[in-house]
């Protein structure tokens, strides 16, 4: 594709370039990247100011690698194509996006603290059921029901929640020759903010909460919110769906500035107020009866899972689904169908003594107590073991609260490595025990596991809680393989031949 058709499929970007010479506009575009290494001849480079690194250092590696084009933020030099401060990343975005020129018609982003992959997972599933060739795409990576199988297409380049614009836009662009329709993305607060998702076609999007997480990054709730709106207030098109938790204190702010634009809003919670309200839910040991009502209907169901706020998923998913359309009876018949996403309050098989092991992701104050409610409501359960640690490198205000958090709502804390990564592992756990002090501490996760399973009684329920789908551990520079799922279930089993049940 020569660089002037390229540029003038998009109008922001005809406007920028419109000034280039005529040699550059007729130059064969082969491809784009924000990664000097995977310059080729023919490529266009766009500098960008990271966390860590700042691309403009590594303009000479790409001309020299063959870039014929490369836009950098107030950059004076002749050979470099200068952007203001602040959009190199919304250029990227929009270039790539024009490159690639393939989006699935119908695309839900989801956004919020807690819940992403769950919902978008849901979405998945209910249009799937509906006979839409449908995918979900975040941190799990890529799900898709296909003749290929559900085979997951993981992201290869970094364990990202919203794929970097490059990994993004060629996915989105492969889901279409898979004859993909329907998509539901996650958008993190960091994607959003670092305009990767500016040039997606985006049909609706979900908010589902807000709560402490990102802070490092963030700095305060007021930023970290305001990045959120952002998918709605600036990267939304008009007329789009729109589905809203209005039991969130940030969801009734995004409502009220929202209410009167010309978005199809359906709100839903437990609130009066609620469009799609949750009259009430019963937690049984593996299920959860719950009751819904809808203009003026109520609907009776019974899913599959663990936690009111799977509920609350369940119930994001239904709403953005009927808010862009689907019949609201079909949408309601379905969610008895759903299956949780994995790692989120997956249940293991029960144990000889009917005691149950629960491995979920919760790695946020707010969804690990959500996570340790839940289990609390479970009914004739014995005690509640619980079993977490904190990853490094990462906001370091909620280890003690997630301690505080364990010590409440267990019989029985113990405290290992989560993601170390390049802090003292030692430092990580003491900064939880402070909220614990009664915790047991076991610094490998693997033994760690092991003696939760060993100390189970009939009954008893197992929390294993940070990691969920993940199947890797960070310990400094090394990514190891680990599995909470694997271990459980693996130190189970050894259990069981033992004949050694408590």
């Amino acid at each position: 594709m020569l660089l002037k058709d390229l540029i003038t499929k998009n109008k922001v970007t005809e406007n920028l370039f419109k000034d280039l010479n005529e040699d550059t506009l007729v130059h064969q575009v082969k491809g784009i990247t924000s990664n000097s290494k995977e310059v080729s001849k023919d490529y266009i480079f766009v500098a960008i100011k990271g966390e860590r690194f700042d691309g403009t250092t590594f303009i000479s590696e790409a001309e020299k690698n063959g870039a014929f084009l490369i836009i950098a933020e107030e950059f004076c030099t002749k050979n470099i194509f200068s952007v203001k401060k602040g959009t190199a990343r919304y250029v990227y975005a929009i270039l790539l996006a024009t490159f690639y020129n393939k989006q699935p018609k119908e695309i839900v982003g989801v956004t919020g603290t807690n819940g992403k992959t769950s919902t978008v997972e849901f979405c998945r599933q209910l249009w799937v059921q509906a006979g839409w060739k449908a995918a979900s795409m975040g941190t799990l990576g890529i799900k898709t029901e296909t003749p290929l199988n559900n085979i997951i297409y993981k992201n290869s380049h970094k364990n990202l929640t919203t794929f970097e614009p490059s990994d993004l836009y060629q996915n989105l662009k492969f889901l279409v020759e898979e004859k993909i329709s329907h998509l539901a993305l996650e958008a993190s607060s960091h994607g959003i903010d670092q305009c990767r998702l500016d040039g997606v076609k985006f049909a609706g999007a979900v908010f589902t909460n807000l709560s402490h997480d990102h802070l490092d990054y963030h700095e305060n709730f007021e930023n970290y919110f305001n990045a959120k709106k952002r998918l709605f207030s600036e990267i939304l098109k008009n007329n789009s769906a729109i589905a809203i938790n209005i039991d969130d204190h940030f969801g009734r702010i995004l409502f009220e500035e929202l209410k009167n634009t010309n978005h199809l809003i359906i709100t839903f919670g437990e609130s009066s107020a609620a469009d799609i309200k949750i009259k009430s839910f019963t937690q049984n040991k593996q299920n959860i009866d719950i009751m819904l009502e809808y203009e003026n209907n109520n609907f009776q169901t019974t899913i599959g899972m663990i936690g009111k706020f799977q509920v609350y998923n369940v119930v994001a998913s239904a709403s953005i689904c009927i808010a862009l359309g689907m019949d609201s009876n079909l949408v309601f018949k379905s969610l008895g169908y759903l299956k949780p996403a994995r790692g989120r309050m997956e249940v293991l098989s029960e144990t000889i003594n009917k005691s149950l092991v629960i491995i979920d992701y919760a790695h946020t104050p707010d969804a690990f107590k959500s996570a340790l409610k839940s289990i609390q409501q479970i009914t004739n359960r014995g005690r509640i073991i619980t079993l977490f640690g904190c990853g490094g490198d990462r906001d370091k205000h909620k280890r003690q609260i997630m301690g505080e958090l364990a010590d409440k709502y267990s019989d029985l804390v113990i405290v290992t490595d989560d993601n170390p990564r390049d802090e003292a592992p030692s430092n990580i756990r003491k900064e939880i025990l402070y909220g614990c002090p009664g915790a047991t501490e076991i610094p490998n996760r693997n033994k760690a596991i092991e003696y939760a399973i060993s100390k189970l009684k009939k009954n008893d329920l197992l929390l294993i809680a940070g990691k969920g789908h993940e199947t890797f551990q960070a310990i400094g520079t090394e990514t190891l393989p680990f599995d909470d799922y694997t271990v459980a279930k693996e130190a189970i089993k050894n259990i069981q031949k033992s004949g050694v049940v408590n």
